[in-house]
């Protein structure tokens, strides 16, 4: 299983004095949602979830308010969710999942209740819920959920679990073991998605969530599976999806190459300074099998001039960005950076990488598109060292000019006016050395720009 990363965040809302507390968990399960605050009684109590990730609450037992907000690229937020009226009952604990999609206004909570009640303390306790739009629109409708031994044939099988988007199932118990998690359009043998074999431990007490496949390669399933275990979240992608590569040919005294993988195939034929493969669009990422995988830069009309010789360890649903950067006489290297697909709804996801060996230390200005002079303006990043990536940062859809300086200095090194970003998008955003001689757009420093919003 693939951790999907830290998520029991550091909010607690205990109750005082002698009132008895309850136990709230909250699950951002909305695909194209910003990070979000969570409210109880209108305060917050939960600052900036983000997808997949969980809270766990103790509020007091009786009536509250549960209310979550959307984080804005401006500092601001904006109301998604406001439950009110919520009963709270004692030795009872509470799912609230925010599902559906920012983008068509249909996010809201998903509330569920559990007892907690088991027949065997060795089993695994299971509770299925439904939380993927996306899987309700490939399927047309329901969907068949089949907890297997690895292997079993579907056709000779019941479906363990039949429902619709926001319908959940279980409590279930199974003995512990090895499983096989399959989903099929309800009433056929379709395999949308295969866990492949999935270890569950005696004792577990379970949450499964279908939600949208953000991960890489996501044409592979239109789900993944989260499976939130107390306050933490392990996710399963496809066992087919595999891990997404991308390569940048940034290296400027490097000449065409190729890339390998594992030294048998060419991924890549005459890459040139400036080309990104297998393209530019957001989804443009090669297949690759997850597990350990060397990847080889050589030159393209001499397979033994190896420039990159790298072993990489590549997670399955993950995407990556590899990047040749530096010059021949220093060696060239692999700069490598975790590329995210996911579309959020309100803002432009923008990463910005520096790849330029003749910029030194920058400072790098994001400038509203009618205003070409950094003037007063304030850099959204300083001191910016070679080889150094940022997050992807929150961004207004619009379209801005991009200027990049010496650090402290105020001197354009490059500049890119009119960058659009559009409101769903992700991109990334590569400082690159100029090629002396080369033809334009190459024979200044400037930036290499990729990325986009989802292929509908």
């Amino acid at each position: 299983m693939v951790i999907a990363g830290s998520v029991l965040l550091a909010g607690c809302f205990d109750g005082s004095g002698s009132t008895p507390t309850t136990e709230v968990r909250v699950v951002h399960a909305s695909s194209d949602a910003p990070a979000v605050n969570v409210l109880v009684n209108g305060e917050v109590v939960t600052e900036g979830a983000d997808y997949k990730e969980v809270d766990i609450l103790r509020p007091k037992i009786g009536v509250a308010s549960i209310a979550v907000d959307g984080l804005l690229p401006d500092g601001g937020t904006a109301r998604v969710i406001e439950a009110d009226g919520v009963s709270l009952k004692f030795r009872t604990s509470y799912d609230v999942i925010a599902v559906g999609k920012v983008g068509d206004d249909t996010i809201e909570p998903l509330i569920l209740a559990d007892t907690g009640e088991r027949d065997s303390a060795t089993s695994v306790r299971l509770r299925v819920a439904h939380l993927s739009p996306e899987a309700q629109t490939a399927a047309s409708g329901p969907v068949d959920v089949y907890v297997t031994a690895p292997g079993a044939d579907l056709s000779a099988a019941e479906p363990t679990v039949s429902f619709s988007f926001k319908e959940s199932a279980g409590p279930l118990e199974v003995p512990a073991g090895d499983y096989q998690i399959r989903v099929t359009p309800a009433g056929t043998d379709t395999v949308v998605f295969d866990s492949g074999t999935v270890p569950l431990p005696a004792g577990a007490d379970l949450l499964v969530g279908a939600v949208d496949n953000t991960g890489a390669n996501s044409d592979a399933s239109p789900i993944s599976l989260i499976v939130v275990n107390d306050e933490t979240v392990t996710e399963l992608y496809d066992a087919d999806q595999g891990a997404g590569v991308r390569v940048v040919h940034a290296s400027i005294s490097a000449p065409d190459v190729d890339v390998l993988v594992d030294g048998q195939a060419t991924a890549f034929d005459d890459l040139t300074y400036g080309d990104v493969a297998p393209g530019t669009g957001l989804n443009d990422l090669a297949s690759v099998v997850a597990g350990q995988r060397n990847v080889q830069v050589v030159d393209s009309t001499n397979a033994s001039a190896v420039a990159i010789d790298a072993d990489l360890e590549l997670t399955n649903g993950q995407g990556y960005t590899v990047i040749a950067v530096d010059q021949l006489s220093g060696g060239v290297s692999a700069l490598v950076e975790a590329e995210s697909v996911r579309s959020i709804a309100t803002q432009a996801s923008v990463r910005i990488i520096h790849g330029s060996t003749q910029a030194g230390n920058v400072d790098v200005y994001v400038l509203p598109g009618s205003q070409t002079l950094i003037g007063n303006s304030d850099p959204v990043l300083t001191n910016v060292a070679f080889e150094s990536a940022t997050d992807y940062l929150p961004v207004a859809a619009g379209t801005y000019n991009v200027v990049v300086t010496s650090a402290g200095s105020g001197t354009p090194l490059i500049q890119q006016n009119g960058v659009a970003l559009a409101a769903g998008g992700v991109y990334t955003v590569i400082a690159r050395d100029g090629k002396t001689g080369a033809t334009s757009p190459l024979d200044a420093p400037g930036l290499i720009l990729f990325g986009g919003t989802p292929t509908l």
